[in-house]
């Protein structure tokens, strides 16, 4: 199975996109991370805590500068098997796009091709 993962400095906007792909693709399991105890940021231990925790393939989304900075360390730093792959592309649109391909059997491969092809 394949994971979309949402990494944004807001709660809400982490909580809300993975409620819209929740509604909209259900199947895909969506993991948000977003904020840091309530408040705006990010945190590269949350973040590398939470890609260790997987057993999945992830396709990984970002909002702003420190998610993505915080992201690629957690990525370079993880010490699992499966892959986390960090998409280049809005948090919302792109994970949305990402989690529609996944809910109708798209593989980790064919998922991040169409993600791209939307937003490069």
């Amino acid at each position: 199975m394949t994971s979309i993962i949402l990494v944004s400095h807001s709660e809400k906007i982490a909580e809300g996109t993975k409620d819209l792909l929740s509604q909209m693709a259900s199947g895909v399991n969506v993991v948000a991370q977003g904020g840091i105890n309530g408040e705006i940021g990010t945190s590269f231990d949350d973040i590398h805590q939470l890609l260790n925790g997987l057993n999945d393939d992830a396709i990984c989304f970002y909002d702003i500068g420190s998610a993505e900075m915080n992201l690629d360390m957690a990525i370079e730093m993880y010490n699992g098997k499966n892959q986390m792959i960090k998409v280049d592309a809005p948090i919302v649109e792109g994970s949305f796009t990402a989690a529609v391909k996944l809910s109708v059997g798209g593989t980790l491969e064919d998922t991040i091709e169409e993600v791209k092809n939307h937003f490069s």
